[in-house]
C-alpha cells in the first residue's frame, strides 16, 4: 500500500503541510508506505492545453510533475492539501489540479486507474465555510475515479502554526490517514 501527498502550500512546515504530514503519520501506522511531493519547490508549469496527452496518453512537459503523474498512478491514495487564498485552492495546488488534464479523455472520461482513495487537507485564515474545499474535493475525487475519505482542515488559521495548538485537529487528520485505505 502507498499514500502520496501532495502540498500546495508555499510555508514549509505550516499549518498545510502539517495537516498533509499528519494524514501521512496516520496512513503509515495502519502499514502503508508514504511519499510527499511539496509542489513549491518542485518546476511543475501549468497546462498548454495543446492535447498532446490525448493522443500520446503523457504530457510532452519535461518537468516534475511527471514524477508527481507516475507516483500517483502506483499509489493507493492520495492527500492534496492546499491553502484557502481569496476563496480558492493556491496557484500552486491549481497549477497540479489542471495538469491532471492528462487523464480526462473526451467522451471516455477519466483513464486514471479505479480503487484509489482521496483525504483533502485545507489551511485558511479568514472565513468559516469550508464549502469551495469540499467542492473542489469532490470534484478532484470524481475526476480521477476516486473515493473521497474525507476532507479535513481549519478556518482561522492565520498564524503559520495555528494548527500545532489544535490537537483534536491533527487527531482527526492522523485517524483520516489511518482509515484512507481501510
Amino acid at each position: 500500500m502507498k499514500v502520496v501527498g501532495v502540498v500546495g502550500s508555499p510555508r514549509r512546515g505550516a499549518n498545510c503541510e502539517t495537516l498533509v504530514q499528519k494524514v501521512l503519520e496516520g496512513a503509515a501506522a495502519a502499514g502503508a508506505q508514504t511519499e510527499c511531493f511539496i509542489l513549491n519547490e518542485m518546476n511543475v508549469r501549468g497546462c498548454q492545453a495543446c492535447n498532446y496527452c490525448k493522443e500520446h496518453n503523457r504530457c510532452r512537459q519535461e518537468d516534475d510533475m511527471q514524477r508527481i503523474l507516475d507516483a500517483l498512478l502506483g499509489c493507493d491514495g492520495l492527500v492534496l492539501g492546499t491553502p484557502v487564498y481569496i476563496d480558492y485552492v493556491s496557484a500552486q495546488t491549481k497549477l497540479f489540479m489542471d495538469r491532471l488534464f492528462v487523464f480526462l479523455r473526451p467522451g471516455v472520461g477519466s483513464t486514471f486507474p479505479r480503487g484509489k482513495k482521496m483525504v483533502m487537507v485545507y489551511s485558511q485564515g479568514m472565513g468559516e465555510s469550508r464549502q469551495m474545499v469540499e467542492d473542489v474535493a469532490r470534484h478532484v475525487a470524481r475526476a480521477l475515479n476516486m473515493e473521497l475519505k474525507g476532507v479535513v482542515g481549519g478556518n482561522q488559521m492565520n498564524d503559520p502554526n495555528t494548527v500545532k495548538s489544535r490537537p483534536a485537529l491533527l487527531e482527526e487528520a492522523f485517524r483520516l490517514g489511518k482509515e484512507l485505505l481501510a
